[in-house]
């Protein structure tokens, strides 16, 4: 059975009786004993209880009782969401002895769907990274380049799924943790609008930046994720009670359809390595050739934007572990620790200014999402840096390397706005490079028809397998 099969694949599969869940769960299991240990994508791994829901979902199967497209098809977690009996160490020291004592709503849906949890994915420590590495469990690594950094924190989910080891994960995103690894995995990573999806039973690190995403291998893979995880929550106070499209229908039926594309000028052009640069062109122009409209478009306030994320961002993550950091500060690691301690700095005055300028900001994007239906920039401005590279050269201009990889995403936290990244190309060293699609609120299925629309004509879902995998 190919490892590399797309959910959309093994679903049709599994419900015709050609494949079997059982089958399939042990060809993950299989895949994660042989490369867990080099690239250490999971912290926890559920053998038993996964292969006897899958023995489960297969005598449902055939006794007629198939529940749609994620019905016997395993997913992982990233480690930061909650599986009841399932150990929660959000990648952390503190929490390293945590059994949780409820499902997270996303992954009690999932279940409920029939889909098969086999594990938990490796993190940065409470999600505070962008880099994937982790002092206690240690760092999750590229599988393109193992001297390469995953990208984080969801860079465990997005090594499961660019390697076979899972066909779906669930991660969050509060800076670019689903997008950036999964650009820098070759996978597609979805991080929809705020409050579309509920983070009732996720350990949190900004509330107002949060975002629950998914990882696949397909736009076809992600609407079918995002169907099912959707929906209004009374136990988030954040979630918006939206109906739920049935999004996999509208990208099948998006083929015929051209979109008005806005590209900005500036800012998420500037900086760009020059392999990032000639890839993300070609693909605009591949995006044209399919009868899009391409629109320039010129950004405002653009200064702000790394500033004010970051006040609200360790703001309000300080204000979540106070309590931690005052009586078992030895437990995190240092570079978290500062990070918190520099959170308790942000006044109130400069958090509201913040939140302010945010809204401004959001307005601008709304004013030209309103124009036009997407737009595109690239994920981000380096393809995957090796992991003891602390700064990043660019043009004469030197970046810190976590600033360079959160520079093109952090804005789409703060506004909330939907963004999807897909795979886009390799670079000549043979590292992935990814787009993103951002639209405007709640219009994920404009953002994933046009991603949709771009694989299928591309062949890119089947086309980036890391070459150690294959």
């Amino acid at each position: 059975m190919p490892s590399f099969f797309s959910v959309r694949q093994l679903s049709e599969g599994v419900m015709n009786g050609s494949i079997s869940p059982v089958d399939l769960v042990e060809v993950c299991m299989e895949r994660i004993r042989k490369f867990n240990p080099i690239l250490n994508a999971f912290i926890t791994v559920i053998k038993e209880d996964a292969l006897k829901q899958a023995q489960l979902s297969e005598k449902d199967i055939r006794q007629g009782k198939y529940l749609g497209p994620l019905h016997g098809i395993p997913f992982s977690i990233k480690d930061i969401l909650y599986a009841k009996g399932i150990r929660c160490t959000a990648g952390s020291k503190i929490l390293s002895n945590c059994v949780s004592e409820v499902d997270s709503t996303s992954v009690k849906k999932m279940k409920n769907a029939g889909a098969i949890l086999i594990g938990t994915n490796n993190l940065n420590e409470f999600a505070s990274g962008i880099n994937g590495i982790n002092p206690f469990y240690g760092s999750s690594k590229n599988p393109w380049n193992t001297s390469r950094i995953s990208g984080g924190s969801s860079g465990g989910s997005s090594v499961a799924v660019a390697t076979g080891m899972a066909p779906m994960s669930l991660g969050t995103d509060t800076g670019g943790s689903v997008r950036v690894p999964s650009s820098f995995c070759g996978v597609v990573g979805l991080k929809p609008t705020y409050g579309r999806i509920s983070r009732y039973g996720v350990m949190p690190l900004s509330p107002s930046l949060d975002h629950i995403g998914c990882i696949t291998r397909s736009a076809w893979d992600a609407a079918a994720v995002l169907e099912c995880i959707s929906g209004w929550d009374h136990l988030d106070k954040g979630s918006v009670n939206k109906r739920v499209p049935i999004y996999t229908k509208i990208i099948e039926d998006s083929r015929a359809e051209k979109f008005s594309v806005g590209i900005p000028t500036n800012y998420f052009s500037e900086f760009l390595h020059p392999e990032v640069e000639r890839l993300f062109h070609d693909f605009i122009e591949k995006v044209r050739l399919a009868n899009n409209v391409i629109h320039d478009v010129v950004l405002h306030n653009t200064e702000k934007y790394y500033r004010y994320w970051r006040d609200v961002r360790i703001a309000e993550a300080s204000q979540i572990h106070l309590k931690w950091l005052r009586t078992r500060a030895e437990q995190y690691s240092i570079e978290v620790r500062n990070m918190l301690i520099q959170g308790t700095k942000v006044s109130a005055v400069e958090y509201i200014r913040a939140m302010n300028t945010i809204k401004e900001i959001k307005n601008e994007f709304l004013s030209i999402l309103n124009e036009m239906c997407a737009i595109i920039v690239p994920t981000t401005i380096i393809p995957a840096p090796g992991f003891d590279e602390r700064t990043i050269s660019i043009d004469d201009d030197t970046f810190q390397t976590r600033k360079a990889l959160l520079r093109n995403t952090i804005i789409f936290n703060s506004t909330g706005l939907p963004a999807v990244t897909i795979p886009i190309g390799l670079t000549k060293e043979g590292l992935p490079v990814g787009a993103q699609i951002i639209g405007p609120p709640f219009r994920e299925d404009t953002i994933l028809s046009i991603a949709y629309n771009y694989e299928c004509t591309n062949n890119t879902a089947s086309k980036f397998v890391p070459p150690p995998c294959t």
